[in-house]
């Protein structure tokens, strides 16, 4: 066993609760999601009413929604991608890559309705890309975390 200056192990309870606080707001939030666009009857209907038709917004929703979502997100990701600084199992490289295309695709999801309220596209197909990759991804950055441990 390696001796480090710090009890290094301590850092697990730490994290591990991170872990589990950041998967439940994670999957609380893409449940939200679903529910704002009409969850109610089911959900594969919902999605293809957020492809179809996705719910009007304006410029001041787009403000009022977007704002709060950069800073929870990306102090979330921050938080989360500076976890991986105590990996020995995961390179830097690596790590700092997914964190970075995480952080494009946070915006790319926050700006999707923008592209939707500006006419660039019709479609909610945008708004379902971003968000799903970047569950996906957060989810392997989690898991990258996990396994750091």
């Amino acid at each position: 066993m390696k001796h480090y200056p710090k009890d290094i192990h301590l850092y697990r309870i730490g994290i591990a609760y991170m872990l589990l606080f950041v998967l439940g707001v994670l999957l609380s939030g893409a449940l939200l999601f679903l529910r704002a666009q009409g969850m109610e009857d089911e959900i594969l209907q919902a999605v293809a009413s957020i492809i179809d038709s996705p719910a009007a917004k304006s410029w001041h929703n787009f403000i009022e929604i977007g704002t709060p979502h950069l800073f929870g997100m990306g102090l979330t990701l921050f938080v989360v991608a500076h976890f991986l600084l105590f990996s020995t199992k995961i390179p830097q490289r690596w790590s700092m890559r997914l964190s970075v295309i995480l952080f494009g695709l946070m915006f790319f999801d926050i700006f999707a309705y923008g592209l939707i309220i500006a006419g660039v596209v019709v479609s909610g197909w945008v708004k379902l890309v971003g968000v799903l990759s970047f569950i996906v991804l957060f989810i392997i950055l989690l898991g990258w975390v996990a396994v750091s441990l």
